[in-house]
């Protein structure tokens, strides 16, 4: 069934009432396609992990019961933050956890701050993905890692999605873009969620920008 663009700008950026109830109904529709970003992150011990457009926080919450040291999340939308953190109070209260409302445009953190950076479902809501991922690029330690989760453009997801609101790429176009924007290691997996594809692809910052 094709989504709505009332539903769709509510995906992308929930607002209101509305927007809770279609957050609440994202973190049960997306669970399957972010247990598989998580195993594809495998974030390691003493690692520190940035999850953009963070949502609901579940997906947080499952890094949390990892070895990481340190979660942050970002998310442009005020009711997505307050539900993340309202899940993610006892890591944030704990010192392990912090969630702010922002955008991948501008991320609220140092250079080099993370050794990961996750994001699932979010590359189609980026209007310059360039700049985005230009900024994942700055806040990842060198040699970090990124991984996008998404669902590669085809006729099933033209159907299903609606254009005014979702910017759908084909995996080739992901991992372009992931290295114009100065990334290294592209690769990509895909797995099905039902009859749907869903891809991640992985990519890394030089080490060196020699």
């Amino acid at each position: 069934m094709a989504k709505s663009e009332l539903i769709a700008r509510q995906s992308r950026r929930p607002t209101g009432w509305l927007g809770e109830i279609v957050g609440r109904v994202m973190a049960f529709d997306t669970a399957q396609a972010n247990r598989i970003a998580v195993e594809r992150l495998a974030a390691g011990a003493s690692e520190a992990i940035l999850e953009i457009g963070c949502g609901h926080g579940r997906t947080l919450a499952a890094l949390a019961a990892t070895p990481c040291a340190h979660l942050a999340g970002i998310d442009p939308s005020d009711v997505m933050v307050r539900l993340s953190r309202r899940r993610m109070k006892r890591w944030i209260d704990a010192g392990r956890a912090e969630i702010s409302l922002a955008s991948s445009a501008k991320i609220p953190h140092p250079d080099g701050r993370f050794d990961a950076a996750l994001a699932v479902h979010v590359v189609y809501f980026w209007n310059e993905p360039s700049a985005d991922l230009s900024e994942i690029r700055r806040v990842l330690r060198p040699g970090g890692r990124v991984v996008l989760g998404y669902a590669p453009r085809d006729e099933e997801t033209l159907a299903a999605l609606p254009a005014t609101v979702y910017a759908l790429r084909s995996v080739e176009e992901i991992e372009e873009l992931l290295r114009e924007s100065g990334f290294v290691e592209v690769r990509t997996t895909e797995r099905p969620i039902g009859s749907a594809r869903f891809a991640c692809t992985e990519a890394r910052r030089p080490v060196s920008t020699r």
